[in-house]
């Protein structure tokens, strides 16, 4: 009896999550706030006050745009329709472009690419972008999922854009 009493014990407590937000961005490619997070995701598919949009540039790569429906100052952490946290993936042939508003994770699959934010303040305007694979490779438009991040308590999953 105790050693099943200690088994089961042992698979709660593995199965148990520290339940943390994550300040300086997503830990990896494949994480979600559903992991562990004693929320449930936003039901809506689309969030609340935020604009999610891709565009083709003139010279082929994809700009990405979060935005929000106001401006917020950068030293603002919390502020009403703002969001803190993404998370923009594809498994599209190419990579995402550098900059200093977010950061580029290295991802264990080889097929996908990622980026996340960097701080935890508030933001009502996110620009991303990604560059394909020249050369016809790619016939269709990149596809994107996104994880946004309003509040701990506040997300949404999957928005595929």
């Amino acid at each position: 009896m105790n050693n099943l009493l200690a088994a089961i014990l042992s698979m709660v407590v593995m199965m148990m999550k520290t339940i943390t937000s994550h300040p300086t961005g997503s830990p990896g490619c494949d994480y979600s706030p559903t992991h562990g997070h004693q929320f449930a995701p936003q039901s809506s598919s689309d969030p609340h006050n935020v604009i999610i949009s891709k565009t083709e540039l003139e010279d082929g790569r994809w700009w990405i745009l979060l935005q929000s429906d106001i401006n917020c100052p950068l030293e603002t952490t919390y502020i009403e329709n703002h969001f803190v946290g993404f998370l923009v993936k594809t498994e599209s042939r190419g990579h995402f472009q550098p900059l200093p508003e977010y950061k580029v994770l290295e991802c264990d699959n080889w097929r996908t690419k990622a980026v996340t934010h960097k701080n935890r303040r508030a933001k009502a305007n996110m620009g991303i972008i990604f560059v394909p694979i020249g050369g016809g490779y790619e016939t269709t438009d990149p596809e994107f999922t996104i994880i946004l991040v309003k509040e701990f308590e506040r997300f949404w999953v999957d928005i595929k854009i």
